[in-house]
């Protein structure tokens, strides 16, 4: 995948970070629930959620996700994400991340990113499905093969 394109599926979860959802696995039955995603330009996704939350006990059973940036109101754009979802316990990190959301965290997490109820999910990407348009080709990204 050459960089310009790479760019364009960051540009497309970016902008769409908004409308994005999440589907993990509650046993054999998949999970579909809404999600504001941080991306950083390297592709590095983020998300933060509740440490109780159904899905933080769904991805410690089963870490394999698929998340989709979808462009509203038609769908145009589209972003299909999938991979491995990963609990990350560092503070540091937790404070870094919490600095690049684009939202105010403190509005969900009053306590700030040192709190119990603060969990921050880091998207391992095994696949990028995506389009810039209804009438493009579905593309492929696989970072391995970078």
């Amino acid at each position: 995948m050459n960089l310009p394109d790479k760019q364009k599926i960051v540009s497309i979860m970016k902008e769409n970070f908004l409308h994005a959802y999440l589907a993990t696995s509650d046993g054999d039955q998949p999970r579909v629930r809404p999600v504001s995603p941080i991306v950083e330009d390297d592709m590095s996704i983020w998300v933060t959620t509740y440490s109780t939350s159904g899905k933080v006990k769904q991805i410690r059973h089963n870490p394999k996700i698929c998340l989709a940036f979808v462009q509203q109101p038609n769908g145009d754009e589209a972003a299909i994400v999938v991979g491995e979802a990963h609990i990350i316990p560092d503070t540091e990190e937790k404070r870094r991340v919490w600095k690049l959301a684009t939202f105010d965290l403190f509005e969900h997490f009053p306590n700030g990113p040192e709190s119990d109820e603060f969990c921050l999910l880091r998207i391992a990407v095994k696949r990028v499905e995506w389009r810039e348009s209804w009438t493009d080709k579905t593309r492929i990204y696989e970072p391995a093969q970078e």
